[in-house]
């Protein structure tokens, strides 16, 4: 007992001797070193409006680089969009037609068959009348670095639809051609066949690519053949063009008085410089700082603001870096799309934080930035591109030179902070 008591003594004697040397240690820092010591952090937020910040200007890029090769911007589409909107767009279907050898046999009859895989529509969706013709053309007006045709690259009409299909329901059609005059050309590498709407279509609707994922869209050839003239056996063959995509052309009247247009499908873009140089030296920042955000803001004029039936393309405008440097055919980087609230629908926010301290720790001068109607990656010849090929949506917004309203100029907001 006398043995435990002892113990018991002892160690209530060690733990209040180590709760004293740890309270004689609280602290007492020592100052070693202090003057070394960079304790003070400089903070501070700028918003530039004006060309000390960035420039916006305009571009249109009809073409896409592959592989070193120009091509279409639509060319790798998994949609072909045929229609015109008055006052707005107009859009053409172009199909390169397969060779058939003389294997194949006496062609009898030839059928255009296309498929809707989706549900589209752009313009009054009151307006329900799909009419187009098709035409030939002989000439290798459509190849896959064509970016436009007009009617005099066409010929004559070889086949002709007419018909009424709801915004939300599918379509299959098939369009009987002139054999006569298809039969001419269908064994030659110069065949093709170009769709044009006519004055009764007044929406732009989708049929399926080749390139749409499910070969069983995919428009179609479909020919009826004989072995011999002499022979009465006939067998169906089907074909899928060799290219096909579609061609936009822009129909909108200018833009007000300092405003700029977005115009998908057609490429028509606004490109961004960031001065990184200028914010560098009037914000006194080193290679170390940190920005701790970089908002880039821009106001639409949404009474022109125009865009289909389909759910992804309410989505805001897209916004890309172009880094220094990087190979024409090679995928941009995406930075996102444009976020905004119901409290403020027309004003999208792009966070571009990481490209502006990329650029400040490279020592990079700018950034140059696209800002578009969406942003998709396809893929031609191995190559990667990125395209808005999937909508042909337009988009206003207010530019650096609107002067009814500054207040409504894009804006970029910069905070940062850094060590003194």
């Amino acid at each position: 007992m006398y043995k435990s008591q002892t113990f018991l003594k002892g160690s209530i004697f060690l733990v209040a001797a180590f709760a004293v040397l740890l309270s004689s240690c609280t602290e007492k820092l020592s100052g070693v070193g202090s003057m070394f010591l960079r304790d003070t952090i400089t903070t501070g937020t700028h918003s530039y409006t004006d060309s000390s910040g960035f420039i916006f200007r305009p571009v249109i890029r009809r073409t896409a680089i592959a592989a070193g090769q120009n091509i279409n911007l639509n060319i790798s589409a998994t949609n072909l969009l045929i229609g015109k909107v008055p006052n707005d767009v107009e859009s053409w279907i172009a199909l390169k037609l397969p060779i058939l050898p003389d294997t194949v046999g006496n062609i009898l009859t030839d059928s255009l068959i296309l498929r809707m895989r989706f549900p589209f529509q752009y313009g009054n969706p009151a307006d329900q009348i799909i009419d187009f013709s098709v035409k030939i053309e002989t000439n290798n007006f459509v190849n896959d670095s064509t970016n436009s045709l007009v009617s005099g690259n066409l010929q004559q009409v070889v086949g002709t639809y007419s018909g009424i299909v709801s915004e939300d329901s599918l379509l299959t059609i098939s369009i009987p051609l002139d054999t006569a005059t298809i039969n001419k050309w269908i064994r030659t590498a110069s065949l093709s066949l170009v769709l044009v709407p006519n004055s009764a279509m007044n929406t732009i609707r989708w049929f399926a690519s080749n390139e749409n994922g499910d070969n069983t869209y995919a428009p179609t050839l479909k020919c009826l053949v004989s072995s011999t003239a002499s022979n009465p056996d006939t067998v169906t063959i089907y074909r899928n063009p060799t290219i096909d995509f579609y061609v936009v052309t822009e129909d909108t009247p200018p833009p007000p008085t300092g405003e700029f247009m977005l115009r998908g499908s057609y490429a028509e873009r606004e490109r961004i410089v960031i001065n990184i140089k200028d914010i560098r030296n009037q914000l006194q920042l080193n290679p170390f700082a940190t920005i701790n955000s970089a908002l880039l803001q821009i106001r639409s004029d949404s009474k022109f603001h125009t865009t289909s039936n389909v759910p992804v393309d309410t989505l805001g405008p897209a916004l890309a870096d172009l880094p220094i440097g990087s190979v024409p055919d090679s995928g941009r980087t995406f930075i996102g799309y444009g976020s905004n609230s119901t409290a403020d629908p027309d004003l999208y926010s792009f966070q571009i934080r990481d490209s502006v301290e990329r650029a400040l720790r490279s020592g990079e001068d700018s950034i140059v930035l696209e800002l578009r109607t969406g942003f998709a990656f396809r893929t031609f010849n191995g190559s990667s591109v990125d395209v808005e090929d999937y909508n042909i949506n337009r988009w206003f917004f207010y530019g650096m030179d609107y002067t009814a309203d500054i207040t409504k100029r894009p804006k970029l907001i910069i905070t940062y902070s850094y060590l003194r």
